[in-house]
This record gives C-alpha cells, sequence and structure tokens, in this order.
C-alpha cells in the first residue's frame, strides 16, 4: 500500500481570493482491508441492499481494468478502531472484492483499489454522513427513504445548528425538515409511498405520520398543500387547519374508543343516537323526571332496566338514555310533554341544527391555529408595521366596551400564551394574582419589541371577547375588525373564518363607507 499526501491549496494573485481543500492521502489498498463505515447513508437495510450490490458490468468493467474512481475513506473508531471505513464507493469496493476472489481463483494477481483517506473525518460522524449523501443524492437512483434515512441520522447526533444547516444544504432539504425526519421515518411503508407520490417533504411527511390512522387524512392534507401552492402561501396557512381538524378527529376518535370501553366494561347498552326521541319510546334522560319530579341523572337510572347511552357521531359526550321509558314507569318533564304532542321537526329544521354543530366544531378548530399565528406574531423581531400600530392604538385608546372589560379580567392565561410564557397566575385564585407579571419581560424587552407586548394584550381581548364559541352566529364589527387584521397579517382563514368574515364584511363596511 503507498501513500500520497494531498494539501490544502490556495491561490494568491489576488489578495483578497483564496481557495481552500481537505486535508487527505491518496492510496492504493486492498478491498479487503476495508469495512463499511457505519455512516455511509446507502448502508444495507434489512433484505434491502438500497442499490449497493453492483451490477455484473462493473464488476465485468472492475475485472478488466480496476477500480479508476478513488474511494473515500476514514479512520474508524470503537469497534472498529484501526481499520478505514468507506465512506462513499461502496459498490466499487464490493465490484472490487468480487474482483479480487476471480482473480485468485484464475491465479492472477490482486488489483489494488484507489482511495483518498481522510484523516479530518475520524470523529466528524455527521460530515460522513453528509459526504456520503452528497456523493449518492443526486444519482437517477436515490430515493425519498435515502434522503430520509439520512436525516434522521443527522437528527439524532449532537450537532449544533450552523453544521445542522450545513447538512441541510448538503441534502437538499431544509433543517426544520432534519429535525422532523425522526418523525417522519415512523410512517408505515404503504403511507411513506403515498406521501412520495404526494411530494410532501419531511416536515409534511412528518405531520402526516401523526394523523395518518385518520380515514381520508392523506387526500385532505394534499388538497390543503395545492391550495397552499396555488394560492402562493409558503407559511402553510391551509395545510395548518387540515391538520388541526385532522388531530381534532384524531383525539374525539381515541376519545370515543375510550368511552366505549369504559361503557363495555360497565356493562352499559350503547344505543343508536337519534336527533329526535319526542315521539320515540327511548327518551334522554334529560326528558324524564324521578318519582319526586326532580330531574332524572344518570345515577339513579343506573338500576333501570333500559338505562343505556349513545353518541352522537362525531361527539364524545355520553347522552343517557331510556330505551323504554312507559314500561319502566318514567314521568316526562313539562317541556318534553309538550314537545310530543308537536309535529316533527321539518328536514330544514334538522338541517339548521347540523349546520350549528359542523360550525361550532369549525370553528373551535380554527381557533388552535389562529392562537398559533398570533403567537409567531407577537414572538417577531423589530418594530411594528403601521397596521399593527394603529389597530393597538385604536383599541386602547377607544371606548369599546370589550377592552374596558378585559382590562378589567385578572386572567392572563392568553396573554401568556401570545408572548411564550407560561402563566404567571396558573393555580392561583382571582384574589392571589400577580400585581406585575410581566415585570421582567418588560424590563428585558428591547424598545423597538414593546409592541409585543401591547399586541399580546390587544390579542387576548379579541380573542376572549370576539372570538366565543358563538361569536360565528352573530359576527360583530370587532370580530370583522381581528379576522381583517389577521389575514391582512398573512394568516389564511379557514373556511369557517373566510364565510365569517365575508358576512361579515356585507353588514359593516358599507355603513363605514357612508360616514
Amino acid at each position: 500500500m503507498t501513500a500520497t499526501a494531498i494539501e490544502p491549496t490556495s491561490v494568491h494573485d489576488h489578495a483578497e481570493e483564496t481557495t481552500t481543500s481537505f486535508n487527505g492521502q491518496f492510496i492504493w489498498i486492498d478491498p479487503r482491508e476495508l469495512v463499511i463505515d457505519p455512516y455511509n447513508h446507502r448502508r444495507k437495510r434489512g433484505d434491502d441492499d438500497n442499490g449497493t450490490e453492483p451490477d455484473p458490468a462493473l464488476v465485468e468493467s472492475v475485472f478488466e481494468f480496476g477500480v479508476h474512481t478513488p474511494l473515500l475513506l476514514r479512520p474508524q473508531t470503537g469497534a472498529q478502531d484501526g481499520l478505514l471505513g468507506v465512506v462513499f464507493g461502496q459498490r466499487r469496493m464490493k465490484a472490487a472484492l468480487i474482483a479480487v476472489q476471480r482473480a485468485l481463483a484464475a491465479g492472477e494477481p490482486v488489483r489494488m483499489v484507489p482511495a483518498i483517506v481522510r484523516e479530518d473525518l475520524r470523529d466528524a460522524d455527521d460530515e460522513a454522513l453528509a459526504l456520503s449523501v452528497i456523493e449518492n443524492v443526486h444519482r437517477r437512483e436515490v430515493t425519498t427513504l435515502d434522503v430520509l434515512d439520512a436525516a434522521e441520522q443527522l437528527a439524532l447526533m449532537p450537532v449544533g445548528k450552523l453544521k445542522r444547516e450545513r447538512a441541510a444544504r448538503a441534502l437538499g432539504i431544509s433543517p426544520e425538515e432534519i429535525t422532523a425526519a425522526p418523525q417522519a421515518a415512523k410512517l408505515s411503508d404503504k403511507a411513506l409511498r403515498e406521501a412520495t407520490t404526494a411530494d410532501f417533504d419531511l416536515v409534511e411527511m412528518a405531520d402526516l405520520q401523526t394523523v395518518e390512522e385518520v380515514p381520508g387524512a392523506l387526500s385532505k392534507l394534499q388538497r390543503a398543500k395545492t391550495r397552499d401552492t396555488r394560492e402562493g402561501d409558503d407559511k402553510r396557512g391551509n395545510w395548518a387547519h387540515a391538520l388541526a381538524e385532522l388531530r381534532q378527529t384524531q383525539q374525539e376518535q381515541q376519545e370515543r374508543e375510550r368511552i366505549v370501553k369504559e361503557l363495555a366494561e360497565q356493562g352499559i347498552q350503547i344505543v343508536v343516537w337519534r336527533a329526535h326521541r319526542e315521539n320515540d319510546k327511548s327518551r334522554l334522560l334529560a326528558d324524564l323526571v324521578t318519582d319526586i319530579g326532580n330531574p332524572m341523572t344518570s345515577e339513579q337510572h343506573a338500576k333501570c332496566g333500559g338505562h343505556a347511552a349513545a353518541l352522537a357521531p362525531g361527539e364524545t359526550e355520553v347522552e343517557w338514555v331510556c330505551t323504554d321509558w312507559k314500561r319502566y314507569g318514567h314521568e316526562l318533564t313539562d317541556e318534553a310533554a309538550a314537545a310530543s304532542k308537536k309535529t316533527k321537526s321539518t328536514p330544514e329544521e334538522l338541517d339548521a341544527r347540523r349546520k350549528v354543530i359542523r360550525y361550532n366544531k369549525a370553528w373551535r378548530t380554527a381557533r388552535g391555529v389562529r392562537q398559533e399565528f398570533i403567537a409567531r406574531m407577537c414572538a417577531a423581531n423589530g418594530e411594528a408595521d403601521d397596521s399593527t400600530w394603529t389597530l393597538i392604538l385604536s383599541v386602547i385608546t377607544g371606548t369599546s366596551i370589550h377592552y374596558g372589560r378585559h382590562a378589567s379580567n385578572p386572567k392572563t392565561e392568553l396573554i401568556s400564551a401570545f408572548l411564550g410564557l407560561p402563566d404567571p397566575n396558573k393555580d392561583r385564585s382571582q384574589w392571589n394574582r400577580v400585581k406585575n407579571p410581566y415585570a421582567k419581560l418588560i424590563a428585558t424587552t428591547p424598545k423597538a419589541r414593546r409592541w409585543r407586548l401591547l399586541l399580546a394584550q390587544v390579542a387576548a381581548m379579541f380573542e376572549s371577547e370576539n372570538m366565543h364559541d358563538g361569536a360565528w352566529r352573530n359576527v360583530d364589527e370587532s370580530c370583522v375588525t381581528w379576522l381583517s387584521f389577521l389575514k391582512g397579517q398573512g394568516y389564511t382563514l379557514s373556511e369557517v373564518e373566510a364565510e365569517v368574515l365575508a358576512d361579515g364584511m356585507k353588514r359593516y363596511r358599507p355603513a363605514r363607507q357612508k360616514k
């Protein structure tokens, strides 16, 4: 084995121009002396050789002419200490090993392989992995699984931010994708193939994995991604809303499964949910009274032979039912008795009730996405723009009852959440509140960013006073102002928010223009 040093070079034709290279040695080495570096990203996965097995044409070429493109090696540590590991060039090395066996069998001399040894990579696992990826990532046969595998390894390495960003550039992905890779790697093989076909990046794959079991998750996220692309939304606003809805559905599914299991363990019958039972032999316990006329509770009814539970589609609250109230001798409340004498609800009335259920759910789900956006606004650097200052000053100098009512409220949960702080009044009673909860933040916030504290307070007012659960049903002007502001700041409205804003604009904007 011979070695030739490769030294850094520099060009000094101009003082400001320099080029640098690595320290290394060129050697000829017997391929039988080599091992595969543990961070060679084209390593074997189970029965999948990951494209590392040489094809017959490569083997024949190496046997006849030898290897002409140098392998990249680095000194090994740990269990393989003292050996040289192949960082890239694994297929050429394997072809050379086959050629060695053929040469020995034919009584011919063994061919050495050319290689560059990088001493500086001895303990630099992240750089070795990145170099392995660089050599392969632009090959036609490279797969999403290759990139995912490499990113997952990088995510688990204790490297700094700058090194991680450099490695991400080598992979052709973002640092956020490296962080997301371990979660994305948990996708099932089928979901991974589908996500790859849908052109999801690793962050999107990680999101998909968290809701993979929800029916229709992939399709819903695909549609959201398409809308974001079409609208030029690089903040993935539609994606965020779709993901929030899927997570809400997932939570509801899990809670329903828990409830059903618990009811079964208690031996409680589960009956089909019905929107109306006015003329049915089964009735909700809310429609019944005890023998002495008190409201019937599930505890009081538990020993009745008709004791049962019902779960509305998509809901997680149990409705307690008596399957045959007359048979078991119950009495109706006055209101339920009167309702039984009325005609059944019309299709329009039933549709209106279903709309209320759908809109209530959509409005609550959008709140989480919206408030995450508000928190990001309150974490922004630099000065506030004119529209933000206009909103803040208009609110705190105005005469709205909403701001006065909110300012007198001792709760600080929302303001703290928007500022990214633990709530200083958590678990404290309203009579034992911290008098100056944000004193430290105020003292340490630069002048150019003090607007963030005011925006958090104003945002908390709008969210609690004007964006409550029933706000979509009776849209006020403050709701329109707030949604319009957020939209102007780059927030992507959910479907229900967009509808509410459009309806509100029709009501309030014309009146403003006439003034």
